[in-house]
């Protein structure tokens, strides 16, 4: 590329610098919610669906989180958002559009010169607001989860567990990654309200994020979700993980060698072993109830279990499915994905 050439990077922290007057210009029902502006969808109607980050190191990122992952108008950057909603997906008349709205179309040396180093105090700047973020979450979910108190036989997460139908006598012990705190802040119900909250580690045993799972009594009295329960938390919004949770996962059974994977990575001898994984925790739990002597672990979601990094000596990995229909949209691409990178992994 030509030093005298703007770059499609450069053009997009521009951009990013700017997102809310972007977001204005492509999408101009979008409503103010704390750090996002929201709308259903790429499409621009009312909504809440699709959140466009205006503050902060993901600031002029867009996610709609009722789209599948690698669909249409299911997430990107600025430049993606004024090619899907002003040029019906083609980037390089965006790029063009992008130039002209920044006033940067026809740039003389010496203002190039001055966008270039704009550009890269952004840059920079964004990275470090990121690198900060990262390490502030990452304390704050270990913090949460030190704070929480091991479950009993009387709190309210253990009773959500057993209405589930999972049986601690079974178990013979809740595990340790679950704890339990009593008052968690919810954003949707605004304000603290009981929670589940569960370590999440990486394959060498660091602690690098936290699941929550919020609760509350249901018109019956019993235990269960937030969303189930008459507390504003809209369905599918009572479990969050706070942290970075890629390639990490809930320990929930260490299996007939009671070693963790961290020893096992460390280990240059010993019988190859197989993995269940699930991607919910009251799933895994009800596959170690039934078979106590297996290792076991919970990945979050789909797309998460295909990023964990195994130790050599889990030889085989057995993912447990849901039964649920698929949702509406659901990806299959993004299933693929997950099954042939946990494949690699069997035959590595």
């Amino acid at each position: 590329m030509s030093p005298s050439v703007i770059t499609v990077r450069e053009i997009e922290l521009q951009l990013r610098a700017r997102c809310e007057s972007v977001v204005r210009d492509c999408l101009p029902n979008a409503v103010r919610d704390g750090h996002f502006l929201r709308v259903g969808s790429i499409a621009g109607e009312r909504g809440q669906s699709l959140a466009v980050t205006v503050d902060g190191p993901n600031k002029g990122l867009w996610t709609d989180f009722r789209a599948s992952p690698g669909m249409v108008g299911a997430s990107g950057d600025m430049l993606h958002m004024i090619a899907l909603t002003k040029f019906g997906g083609n980037l390089g008349d965006a790029v063009q559009y992008a130039k002209s709205w920044l006033g940067i179309d026809h740039l003389d040396p010496a203002r190039l010169a001055t966008i270039r180093a704009e550009t890269i105090a952004i840059d920079a700047d964004a990275q470090a607001r990121a690198a900060q973020e990262t390490e502030a979450k990452k304390r704050g979910a270990r913090s949460l989860w030190l704070n929480g108190v091991p479950l009993t036989g009387d709190c309210p997460a253990s009773r959500y567990l057993e209405g589930r139908g999972i049986d601690v006598a079974r178990l013979g012990h809740w595990p340790n990654a679950l704890r339990y705190h009593d008052a968690v802040w919810n954003r949707d119900a605004g304000m603290k309200l009981p929670c589940m909250v569960s370590q999440m580690i990486t394959p060498d045993g660091v602690h690098v994020a936290t699941h929550r799972t919020w609760l509350g009594r249901d018109r019956h009295g019993q235990w269960v979700k937030a969303d189930g329960a008459d507390l504003g938390v809209p369905r599918g919004n009572a479990k969050k993980v706070l942290g970075k949770s890629g390639g990490a996962f809930v320990p929930l059974r260490k299996g007939a060698s009671r070693k963790t994977l961290g020893a096992l990575s460390g280990s240059k001898s010993g019988r190859p072993e197989t993995i269940y994984m699930t991607e919910g925790i009251e799933d895994a739990l009800t596959v170690a109830m039934i078979k106590p002597d297996l290792r076991v672990l919970a990945g979050y979601s789909l797309r998460n279990l295909g990023l964990i990094a195994f130790p050599a000596a889990i030889a085989t990995i057995v993912i447990v499915c849901d039964r649920d229909d698929a949702p509406p949209g659901a990806d299959e691409t993004e299933r693929r994905k997950a099954a042939d990178k946990l494949e690699a992994l069997e035959q590595a």
